[in-house]
């Protein structure tokens, strides 16, 4: 039988008696053969010698029973060994509670076994009986008494098995010596009683010792198999922890380069999505990136990355043909790593595109159902979809998401802004209203008068082609004049879309020099220009700019109109590095450290009738712009200066590129 092998709960605390009493079986068996070797070899020994003294038959006799039973023992301990061999492992509380039966019936067989071979060399008494002389006698004694010795050997395992094997065996031969009438007998049989009881004694130590040795075994088997058990325990949870610290280090990872993405600078969202679905194809490892629309059945694609070219941007699909209509059930990642050996199989869209590998994620934006974010390969992907993965496309989304409703709002307030901007632009026609319909009126008469006069000169037929020619010229000249005035008018007061183009400086404040020196003249304000030579030209919309400055030269203006001294408005020009820096100076009053903080919160205006709308609207233009807008105290005079910066243009600067920052960028916080 092989060694026991069980559990520490069935060894330690459960069924130790029934570990045990296995073990007990085992031994007795395992010295089952050197017990039944030895009586083989010495019952012929004495069978020959006292084969001269005595009856052949009575010794053959005696010889057939003895190894008949020493034959039953070893049939028995062979037999044991080749059922312990298909006794189930005892791993189990079951199987050690259904191995302690099977032990105890073949202890008893064994037992049975034993007491017969001590029965038989009891027999031996028959020997003594009819032994010749004193010397026979004596052998006889020695030999049982071997015999008893060494069955302490082989049997103590279970005790009661030696019992029964030595009390027939030595009883009877020393019960007959003790009843003999001769002294030497009857000190043969003392001795053999002695001999007996010593024997039994030492078969109790021995067996003591077996089962201490057995519960000492146990006991280390329950320390061994604890300790197994919480070595594997350690070993599991280091194995745990070093893949919690291997997902950690992966999911950090994930997240920088996640970061790094969305927070490189981009000129638009797009860009940035386009930048997102590539750093997905490299962490997931498939080849094409899509970011979808879904509106009822249709699938629009939005962004797409796919080195082949199977899809390109503006594809539409149904969207019972995508694993996207099973994304949007799942609400949640759903991760494919091979459709072909999946239940997925029979899906439309591996039917019909053949796509082996997908992961994808829904999209909202704000409350509502965009899309989704989705990653796919026609290839299988070797390993499964991580926890790590999951997540990482999760928070992908959600910064889709985020951008999406971002861009969105910035186009609302884009949208906002440009209303704004022209309402101001119409307010400030509407002030300059009596300037401008006085300056139209001055070429509206001259052309009235040099009219009448032509007209004049005709009725009376004094016609001098000369006269008549100069007097339509000075027409045509008051009717360009009148014209451009109007022109001017239209293109301030038009409604439209941001045009970023170069634009020479100087060339901007020309277009509005009329509007500024009417404003000033009107309120007899001096304006003047100081505007540097060689400027860089400025990457712009015109209009946005012209619109800037006139609400700063109208602000001083207004600022001028308390002052008592010179009252004058300056506009200033200069370079500085990559920039250019407009400035508009007056010779007002100025203003209280506490108006100076509030300066360019909406809505906020030192004017009796103003809107406060002027400076906010201003500062959004030209952070549109990429540039800044600040207020300064004169320093060397009364007054204010108002600069703000501008981009310049290089000589390869596209007409149509934006500035660096956008205008929606600038708009999203501030209305």
């Amino acid at each position: 039988m092989t060694p026991v092998t069980i559990t520490p709960a069935s060894a330690s605390t459960e069924q130790p008696v029934a570990c045990i009493r296995i073990e007990q079986a085992r031994l007795l068996y395992a010295q089952a053969p050197l017990g039944t070797l030895i009586s083989l070899l010495v019952a012929p020994t004495l069978t020959l010698i006292l084969w001269g003294v005595m009856s052949h038959a009575v010794l053959l006799a005696w010889l057939a029973i003895l190894e008949t039973t020493l034959a039953v023992r070893f049939g028995l301990a062979v037999h044991f060994e080749r059922q312990a061999r298909q006794m189930p492992a005892l791993d189990t509380l079951d199987n050690l509670t259904a191995t302690v039966p099977w032990a105890e019936r073949w202890i008893a067989r064994y037992t049975w076994a034993c007491t017969a071979s001590g029965i038989a060399w009891g027999g031996c008494t028959l020997f003594l009986a009819l032994s010749p002389s004193l010397v026979y006698d004596t052998f006889i004694a020695l030999i049982l008494g071997g015999v008893l010795m060494g069955g302490v050997l082989t049997m103590t395992p279970v005790l009661f098995t030696y019992f029964a094997y030595a009390l027939p065996l030595a009883l009877p031969t020393v019960l007959w010596l003790l009843l003999q009438d001769d002294p030497l007998h009857v000190a043969m049989g003392a001795t053999g009683l002695l001999y007996l009881l010593l024997a039994l004694g030492t078969a109790q130590r021995h067996h003591d010792t077996i089962l201490r040795s057995l519960r000492l075994a146990m006991e280390n088997l329950g320390l061994a198999h604890s300790f197994a058990h919480a070595k594997e325990q350690v070993e599991e949870s280091n194995r745990r922890l070093a893949e919690q610290q291997a997902a950690m280090r992966d999911s950090v990872e994930a997240i920088r380069e996640l970061y790094r993405v969305v927070s490189t600078p981009c000129r638009h969202p797009s860009d940035q999505i386009q930048a997102l679905l590539a750093m997905g194809c490299r962490r997931f490892g498939l080849a094409i990136g899509i970011l979808a629309h879904i509106e009822g059945e249709r699938y629009e694609i939005i962004q797409v990355l796919s080195p082949g070219g199977e899809i390109a941007q503006g594809d539409t699909f149904s969207l019972d043909d995508t694993y996207c209509r099973e994304t949007l059930r799942t609400q949640g990642p759903l991760g494919i790593e091979h459709t072909a050996t999946s239940h997925w199989h029979s899906h439309p869209c591996y039917r019909k595109f053949r796509l082996e590998a997908y992961l994808g994620v829904p999209v909202r934006v704000g409350t509502t159902a965009y899309g989704t974010l989705n990653f796919s390969d026609f290839r299988p992907r070797p390993t499964p979809f991580t926890t790590v993965d999951r997540e990482l496309i999760q928070l992908m989304a959600e910064w889709v998401g985020g951008a999406l409703e971002q861009e969105r709002m910035a186009t609302a307030a884009q949208r906002q802004q440009a209303l704004l901007a022209h309402a101001s632009r119409l307010n400030t026609l509407g002030e300059m209203a009596s300037g401008l319909v006085h300056e139209i009126n001055q070429p509206v008469t001259a052309i009235t008068l040099y009219t009448e006069a032509c007209l004049a000169r005709l009725r009376r037929g004094d016609i001098d082609p000369e006269e008549t020619r100069d007097l339509v010229e000075k027409i045509a000249s008051q009717s360009t004049r009148a014209n451009a005035i109007i022109q001017h008018i239209r293109r301030f007061a038009r409604q439209g879309k941001p045009q970023y183009t170069v634009n020479p400086v100087g060339e901007m404040l020309t277009e509005i020099n009329d509007f500024l020196e009417l404003e000033t003249r009107r309120h007899g304000v001096r304006i003047g220009y100081d505007i540097a030579p060689d400027l860089p030209a400025a990457l712009a919309d015109r209009l946005q700019v012209q619109q800037v400055v006139c609400n700063l030269v109208r602000n001083a203006v207004d600022a001028t109109a308390a002052s008592t001294a010179l009252r004058a408005v300056t506009i200033l020009a200069r370079a500085a590095e990559a920039q250019i820096e407009i400035a508009v100076r007056d010779s007002g009053p100025g203003l209280k450290p506490e108006e100076m903080e509030q300066l360019m919160h909406p809505f906020f205006t030192t004017k009796p009738e103003g809107l406060g709308l002027g400076l906010p609207i201003s500062q959004s233009i030209v952070e549109a712009h990429g540039g800044r807008l600040w207020a300064t105290m004169n320093l060397d005079g009364p007054g204010m200066t108002f600069h703000f910066t501008l981009p310049a243009a290089s000589s390869t600067e596209p007409r149509t590129q934006r500035p660096a920052h956008a205008l929606e960028a600038s708009l999203a916080g501030r209305f």
